[in-house]
């Protein structure tokens, strides 16, 4: 499922045609030459968490490092669960970007599974079903408390938080049916009705899941609307530091 590209091959259509790629490039990378090479996929974006952005790193650029402090640096547990980034958008980041410059012996891996043999492989009835479904995605379920939430109520922190629906069922702007399930920002508001139906479509996406195993220096990129991935926990000594972009592809939004 994981597709070696060199760097001339390393564009959005063949990111989107494997659903995730990996490109080597020997060596650790430096925020600003990270991004030039993000960049050869549509337009490099901020993420909109700032607060794990290090002094002087590029606005498009996110460290994970489990050696951080926690505040410039993603937490332990950044990005696990399956999910799709940041559907609690309106207009989520087609492809994210990572580059791995530390990497424990063992440990930290990260799992990933295409929707779209899945769509594929479920009875017609189940795929027309989840054609008509539309799903709520709120970052509610993830958010960390911070000393600035301080006072407010439940209520007052839910409605302040990012919320959107989005359809199960997305038509890729390059040919071909996905699915948007992104249980990490849906799960939480499933009715009893719908649960079983999204049940049934995750258990068959995550069947045909692989585990990479991280290599520093190398660079993996993936299609939000095509592929779920998790980050697998870590609790081990070892440094695993990795830095993150998000890109816009000019051929369309998932939404």
């Amino acid at each position: 499922m994981i597709a070696e590209v060199s760097l001339e091959q390393f564009t959005a259509e063949n990111v989107t045609r494997g659903g995730v790629v990996r490109l080597t490039v020997g060596r650790k990378l430096s925020p600003e030459e990270f991004v030039a090479v993000a960049g050869r996929l549509g337009t490099p974006e901020p993420f909109g968490l700032p607060k794990y952005r290090p002094d002087g790193y590029p606005p498009e650029v996110t460290l994970i490092d489990t050696h951080g402090d926690g505040v410039t640096a993603a937490p332990r547990g950044f990005g696990e669960g399956w999910h799709q980034d940041s559907t609690f958008m309106s207009a989520p980041p087609e492809y994210t970007v990572l580059h791995a410059l530390d990497v424990p012996a063992s440990g930290g891996d990260t799992s990933f599974a295409d929707t779209r043999p899945a769509l594929l492989s479920l009875p017609a009835e189940e795929r027309d079903a989840l054609r008509g479904l539309d799903l709520e995605h709120s970052v509610l379920g993830t958010y960390r408390i911070t000393p600035k939430d301080a006072g407010k109520t439940l209520g007052e922190l839910s409605r302040a938080l990012p919320r959107t629906r989005h359809p199960a069922v997305f038509r890729h702007p390059r040919g071909g049916e996905t699915l948007l399930l992104s249980p990490l920002y849906t799960s939480a508001e499933l009715s009893a009705e719908v649960r079983p139906l999204f049940d049934r479509a995750l258990d068959e996406v995550v069947r045909g899941a692989v585990v990479h195993r991280w290599t520093a220096g190398e660079i993996l990129a993936w299609d939000n609307r095509v592929v779920l991935h998790a980050a697998s926990a870590y609790l081990g000594e070892e440094r695993r530091r990795l830095i993150r972009t998000v890109v816009r592809d000019a051929a369309g939004c998932a939404s």
